[in-house]
């Protein structure tokens, strides 16, 4: 089950905190301390008649409204001739979550934390929805300039293709042979298109224009930077050997969806991750 949807300390700047949407981690931060928020605490404080050195109660604005009801139990307030004593962020915003946010665990048990999955160094790896967008820029700019290189190697074999569709009376008939095979080279023209394209980026950039886009970048699970030669051409010839067979690419897709690593199954024979760069 996904945790709830809230503030977070921001796996990438320990200074921030990050607001997790449910599914994702989103692009709203938001300081840990905001400025004169001491003060307010002191204040605080002295209004309740806290004892010195007493720490306020963490845990943002429920943990907050815990603290007040015990200083108003501990003074009677609320009783007949009693003064409730002034909120400090009454009429205001209410300041975000300090320092970790932790979740009640059924049972009374200790508090857990919630953790957004990384590399072993610590980077956020990618969600699953970019890696799709970025996959389907690259599939619309792969089908273009593939498809435009394809078309000179091998001339009117479209043309061609419809001709011989809008002339067959019988809707079972396969293509001529010598037909079959000019779109078999077609399609292997894109595709090799498609291979050169993600192995020269990924190696040079780290990543596609898709993934560059959308802020994603591809390195090694156990070490950053670019990976190398070998290992951007064995991941994407596996990935471009599953589209061959159309039940192993869509597992090849969703993997991610169920892996602890986020790992796709070219990520986990090249032993990569799609990381988050932004």
């Amino acid at each position: 089950m996904s945790q709830q949807a809230g503030w977070y300390d921001d796996p990438e700047n320990a200074d921030n905190l990050r607001y997790w949407d449910g599914v994702q981690w989103t692009d709203h931060t938001s300081p840990k301390r905001k400025p004169g928020l001491d003060q307010a605490g002191q204040a605080a404080q002295q209004a309740w008649g806290a004892p010195p050195g007493q720490q306020p109660v963490q845990g943002g604005h429920d943990g907050a409204q815990h603290g007040y009801g015990q200083a108003h139990a501990q003074h009677g307030y609320g009783q007949q001739g009693g003064q409730e004593p002034t909120n400090p962020y009454a009429g205001g915003t209410q300041p975000p979550f300090q320092g970790q946010q932790w979740q009640p665990m059924p049972g009374g048990q200790q508090l857990q934390h919630l953790q957004a999955p990384t590399t072993p160094d610590g980077q956020p790896l990618a969600g699953w929805w970019r890696r799709v967008g970025a996959r389907i820029l690259d599939g619309i700019l792969i089908a273009v300039v593939g498809g435009l290189v394809a078309n000179q190697l091998v001339p009117g074999v479209w043309t061609d293709y419809l001709d011989w569709a809008t002339g067959a009376t019988d809707l079972s008939a396969q293509p001529p042979a010598q037909l079959l095979e000019r779109l078999s080279s077609w399609s292997l023209v894109v595709g090799v298109v498609g291979l050169v394209y993600e192995v020269v980026l990924v190696k040079l950039l780290g990543g596609t224009l898709g993934k560059l886009a959308l802020g994603l970048r591809v390195r090694l699970r156990d070490e950053p930077g670019l990976v190398g030669w070998g290992t951007s051409l064995l991941r994407g010839l596996v990935y471009q050997l599953s589209g061959i067979f159309t039940p192993v690419y869509f597992l090849n897709v969703l993997w991610p969806l169920w892996d602890e690593k986020n790992q796709a199954l070219h990520d986990k024979v090249a032993r990569t991750n799609v990381v988050r760069h932004r």
